[in-house]
């Protein structure tokens, strides 16, 4: 009687056979970003979609997320579009730019003449200014 109630209820809930899950199938290691090895960013690190996984600083208050594409163009520059869930008066919303960035000794200008410091790390970039900062990650399009 034990047996066949312990099946029934193994059956209503789904029970699943025990198993290893391949390497592949699991969450990456996520290293904290002060445990990374951080450099002055250079053109080639800006390069494909990110999207941010901290923002510190003033701009936390009202910087929920960030995302980013960079299209290099040349040695020091190329265009790139973003997107920020910003929360504003009105509640949260999206606000969009895009345009040419352009990269001189670790300062990243996306156009509007007031550069940041930009450092890179393998699959990581940050981007500082005097509002804060945000550490970004890259993500892969599948």
């Amino acid at each position: 009687m034990r047996r066949a109630l312990a099946g029934l209820l193994c059956a209503a809930a789904g029970c699943i056979a025990p198993s290893v899950l391949e390497s592949s199938g699991r969450a990456p290691v996520v290293e904290p970003p002060a445990a990374l090895a951080w450099h002055a960013a250079l053109p080639a690190d800006l390069s494909g979609l990110f999207e941010s996984v901290s923002v510190e600083g003033e701009s936390a208050a009202s910087l929920w997320k960030v995302y980013y594409h960079f299209t290099p163009a040349g040695d020091a520059g190329g265009t790139y579009s973003g997107a920020a869930l910003v929360i504003g008066e009105a509640g949260p919303g999206f606000q969009t730019l895009s345009g040419a960035w352009s990269l001189r000794d670790g300062a990243l200008d996306l156009g509007d003449g007031q550069p940041v410091r930009a450092s890179a790390a393998p699959g990581h970039l940050r981007l500082e200014s005097g509002a804060g900062s945000a550490v970004l990650r890259s993500v892969v399009l599948q």
